[in-house]
C-alpha cells in the first residue's frame, strides 16, 4: 500500500504512467514492475506499508494454501471520502507497536481493517483518465501508430510547447524520445524471430524499414541485422533447458532455473554450475526479479509454457519461445538468430550418432522392451506418454516403446495407485517429487497390489528417474539423459 503525502512526480506501474499528486493512493501487487521519479524541484514523500498474504483453500481433508491475489491494485480512485483511510494509515505508521505478540494481532488487524476499507472504498468501475495521465496511457499503447504531438497536447488540455516542457520535466525525455524507446524496447525483442526487417519496422511503427534501420543503429549502436550476433551477449534464460541451449551454442546464460525445488537430488552438470558472480541462479517457485534486473540483461529467453509476466519487458527485451520436445529445433532456431549455426549443426550430428548407437545395444540386450516414466507429486501419480520430454527421450531417442495399452494420443494420464499393472512396461523410471507429501505417496504406491504385481517391480526393473526430467529439456542435459538411461539398462558405452 502507498500514499502520497506530498510532492510531485511520476508513478510507472507496468509501463503506463501516472503523474502524482497529494493523496493519491496505489496498492502494488507481485510482479508489477514499478519505478517512481520525482521532480528535480519537489521530492515526493509517501507512506509505504509492505504485507504479505495467502489464501486459505479447503479440499475434502485438508486445508492447502495458495498465492492470494488481492483484488484492488494499480491507482486507485475512491467513491467515498477518504478521511477514515487516512486515519486508519497514520496510527499504523505512527503507533509505537513492541514486540509483544498481542501487539503484533493488532497490527495485523488494523492491517486488516484498511484492506477491507480500501476493497469496499474503491470506484466500481474505472474513471476515465484525464489530462496529462490520458496523453501518458496513449502513446504507452499505441507507439506503434503515427502519434501526433498537437493531439496528445489536447489529450493533456495544454498548448503543444507546454505538453514538451511538462513531460521532460517529469520523465527527462521528450515524447517523442519516450514514443522512439518504447519502439525500439519492442524492436529487440521482435528481433528474436525469423521475420524480415521490413516486418518488423512495420510492427513497431515504421513504413520505412531503410528509416527504421538507422534510427535502430543510431540508439543501439549496430544495424538490426547484427545486433542479435554482435551486441547481445548476456543472455537470461528463466524456463528449463534454455540455459542448457544456450551453453550448447557456446554462450553462457547470466540466469538459470534452480532445479533444487523440483528434485530430491538434482545433479548438475558442470557447465550449468553457478561459477561466476555474474551468473545468477533463480528459485523456480519465486523468481527474484530485482537480482535479474542488477544482471543488465541484453535480453531474456523463456517459454510459453511460463506463465507471461509483464514486469520481464521492463528489465530487457523478452522472448518468448515455443515449446517443443525436438530439441533439435529449439537449437537450430536460436542458432539461426545467433549467428551459431555450427554448433547447433555439430550437436544434431553428435545426438544422432549416439541415438543410433544406443538404440542398437539396447536392441541387442533386451530385444523389444517397453519403458513408462512416472512422476509422484503431493497431488498425483503420472504417467508420461509420447508427446512430452521423456517420450522423446525414451521412445524417439532410444528406441523403447510405449506400453500397448497406453492411449497414445495423451501427453500424461493421471493414474490410480493400481493402475502400473494395467499398463504393465517392461522398465519403470520413477522420479518423486522433493516433498514430504510425495514421498508419502511415494510410500503408499509401494504398498499398492498394482504395483507389487507389476512386471517391471517383479523383475527388478525400477529405476530412479533422477533430474531427468528436467535436463532432458536441454540439448546437453538431453545427451546427458540418453547415457544416463542406458547405464540404468545395464548399457555401457565403452
Amino acid at each position: 500500500m502507498c500514499r502520497i503525502m506530498d510532492g510531485t512526480g511520476t508513478l510507472t506501474i507496468d509501463n503506463v504512467m501516472y503523474t502524482l499528486s497529494r493523496e493519491d493512493w496505489f496498492v502494488f501487487s507481485p510482479g508489477m514492475h514499478v519505478e517512481l521519479q520525482t521532480d528535480i524541484e519537489v521530492t515526493v514523500r509517501v507512506q509505504l506499508i509492505l504485507f504479505s498474504g495467502v489464501e486459505l483453500v479447503r479440499t475434502p481433508n485438508v486445508w492447502h494454501t495458495k498465492p492470494f491475489d488481492f483484488p484492488v491494485t494499480g491507482k486507485l480512485e475512491f467513491s467515498s471520502n477518504r478521511r477514515d483511510l487516512q486515519e486508519r494509515m497514520d496510527r499504523l505508521m505512527y503507533r509505537s507497536f513492541t514486540a509483544a505478540e498481542s501487539e503484533n494481532i493488532d497490527k495485523k488487524y488494523l492491517v486488516h481493517q484498511l484492506l477491507i476499507q480500501l476493497m469496499t472504498s474503491v470506484k466500481p468501475l474505472v474513471q476515465p483518465q484525464v489530462g496529462m495521465n490520458l496523453a501518458i496511457d496513449y502513446m504507452t499503447h499505441h507507439y506503434t501508430k503515427d502519434i501526433r504531438m498537437h493531439d496528445m497536447a489536447r489529450l493533456a488540455g495544454l498548448s503543444v510547447n507546454h505538453f514538451i516542457r511538462t513531460f521532460k520535466r517529469q520523465f527527462g525525455m521528450t515524447p517523442m524520445d519516450y514514443i522512439q524507446k518504447q519502439r525500439m524496447t519492442k524492436a529487440k525483442q521482435l528481433l528474436f524471430s525469423t521475420d524480415k526487417i521490413k516486418i518488423i519496422a512495420e510492427q513497431v511503427g515504421y513504413r520505412d524499414e531503410h528509416y527504421f534501420s538507422r534510427v535502430f543503429k543510431k540508439n543501439e549502436g549496430v544495424a538490426p541485422t547484427l545486433y542479435m550476433k554482435n551486441k547481445v551477449s548476456r543472455i537470461a534464460t528463466l524456463y528449463y533447458g534454455l540455459d542448457d541451449v544456450v551453453l550448447t551454442l557456446g554462450l553462457k546464460p547470466v540466469s538459470a532455473l534452480s532445479y533444487v525445488q523440483r528434485v530430491t537430488h538434482p545433479t548438475l552438470m558442470p557447465a550449468h554450475q553457478a561459477d561466476s558472480p555474474q551468473e545468477l541462479v533463480l528459485d523456480s517457485s519465486g523468481q527474484n526479479y530485482d537480482k535479474l534486473k542488477g544482471l543488465q540483461p541484453d535480453l531474456i529467453i523463456t517459454s510459453d509454457r511460463m506463465e507471461p509476466n509483464e514486469s520481464l519487458h521492463h528489465i530487457a527485451p523478452t522472448a518468448i519461445l515455443k515449446h517443443t520436445n525436438q530439441v533439435g529445433e529449439s537449437l537450430l532456431y536460436m542458432a539461426d538468430i545467433m549467428g551459431r549455426k555450427e554448433q547447433a549443426i555439430r550437436w544434431i550430428e553428435q545426438h544422432a550418432n549416439l541415438s543410433h548407437v544406443l538404440q542398437n545395444r539396447i536392441h541387442s540386450e533386451w530385444g523389444k522392451q517397453s519403458a513408462m516414466f512416472i512422476r509422484v507429486s503431493s497431488e498425483f501419480y503420472r504417467m508420461y506418454g509420447l508427446h512430452n520430454q521423456t517420450g522423446s527421450l525414451l521412445y524417439d531417442d532410444l528406441g523403447l516403446h510405449i506400453p500397448e495399452n497406453y492411449p497414445s494420443e495423451q501427453w500424461a494420464v493421471e493414474m490410480n495407485i493400481n493402475d502400473v499393472q494395467l499398463y504393465n512396461a517392461d522398465h519403470l523410471f520413477v522420479m518423486v517429487d522433493p516433498t514430504a507429501e510425495a514421498r508419502t505417496q511415494f510410500q503408499r504406491l509401494l504398498k499398492s497390489d498394482g504395483w507389487i504385481t507389476s512386471k517391471a517391480v517383479q523383475e527388478g526393473r525400477v529405476y530412479d528417474a533422477g533430474d531427468i526430467f528436467f535436463q532432458t529439456l536441454g540439448p546437453t542435459g538431453r545427451v546427458r539423459a540418453m547415457k544416463y538411461v542406458a547405464k540404468q539398462l545395464g548399457v555401457a558405452l565403452g
